[in-house]
């Protein structure tokens, strides 16, 4: 999932026009693994007013559990504003945070309306002025996020969902991701042999990679499982390309598309990851979109990726 943003000037002061994206999911065989296909959506934010308050204590290591639900789906408890033990997703291809609308009615926040693009139409959201996000050590006040209906999730995964963290509050501390141990590391990154440099930090990580010969760049996705790119960004040959019958990308509102993939050696960086399964989004991105695909993490062999946002580096092992 990705924002991009751009911005203007107006009588009322600097406005973010914010592209949101909506989950789809990505589902093989009988297994379910969530993709961010991108559809976008602009939604007025107006934040010269909005309080920050992000941080996190420096120099410390705190580690937090996780669950990883339908293979690749981060899921930590949080506290929103009052409530605790709140479930929620930490996504670092999402901007800005997302409640759920059962979490926002019961927090009786309200914000301004905004309409969201997706594949089958278009829905109505809200961008709001959010109540206090403790997560581990992060702590986020009064931030503008999105409320956004995310029951299709809660009847993916099977439990209830306050929400889904962004890359707004994630990025205000370094932190690894550790599937061995399904821990959540915040705190000073150790130097990794694997690592590259971010191509972009704001509004979305980015990083360069290598699919079939083709330099890519990849928008770096916690929600994702694996690596995908979109039709229109890869020069592959046709004859290369293959389509799963029991493989789709669909929205929880409608049927599927079909997904063409791709076996081919992979590098990100000087790191070559040898041989892997790229999956071909049967649609195109949009022409703004300054990167080509998405790089997931679950699927692809990864045991422990790290993001160390001091020095610009995405790691892995």
């Amino acid at each position: 999932m990705k924002i991009s943003i751009s911005q203007r000037h107006s009588a009322l002061g600097e406005t973010h026009w914010r592209k949101f994206c909506r989950w789809v999911g990505l589902s093989r065989g009988s297994g379910l693994s969530t993709a961010a296909l991108l559809i976008a959506v602009s939604i007025s934010c107006s934040e010269s007013s909005a309080a920050r308050d992000i941080g996190s204590p420096k120099g410390q290591k705190t580690e937090i559990p996780f669950g990883l639900y339908n293979g690749n789906l981060i899921i930590v408890k949080a506290t929103v504003g009052s409530v605790k033990n709140v479930n929620l997703i930490l996504d670092t291809g999402t901007s800005p945070t997302v409640i759920n609308q059962v979490m926002a009615d019961r927090l009786n926040v309200r914000g301004k309306s905004g309409l969201l693009q997706t594949l089958t139409g278009t829905i109505r959201v809200q961008s709001v002025m959010l109540p206090r996000i403790q997560i581990g050590p992060l702590h986020a006040d009064s931030i503008m996020g999105v409320v956004e209906d995310l029951s299709f999730l809660e009847r993916s995964i099977g439990i209830s969902l306050g929400g889904i963290a962004g890359l707004d509050i994630l990025r205000s501390s370094n932190f690894a991701i550790d599937y061995r141990r399904q821990k959540i590391i915040f705190g000073p990154i150790a130097a990794s042999e694997k690592a590259v440099q971010f191509e972009t930090q704001i509004p979305y990580l980015s990083v360069k990679a290598k699919i079939a010969g083709q330099e890519v760049r990849l928008l770096v996705d916690s929600g994702t499982g694996g690596l995908l790119v979109y039709r229109n960004r890869l020069r592959a040959a046709v004859e290369q390309l293959h389509i799963d019958p029991n493989a789709s990308i669909s929205t929880a509102a409608s049927g599927g598309t079909h997904v063409r993939w791709l076996s081919t050696e992979v590098s990100i960086g000087k790191g070559n990851l040898g041989a892997r399964n790229v999956a071909i989004a049967d649609v195109d991105s949009d022409p703004q979109d300054d990167f080509d695909g998405l790089l997931g993490f679950a699927t692809m062999g990864f045991r422990k990726v790290s993001f160390d946002f001091e020095n610009g580096l995405f790691g892995w092992e």
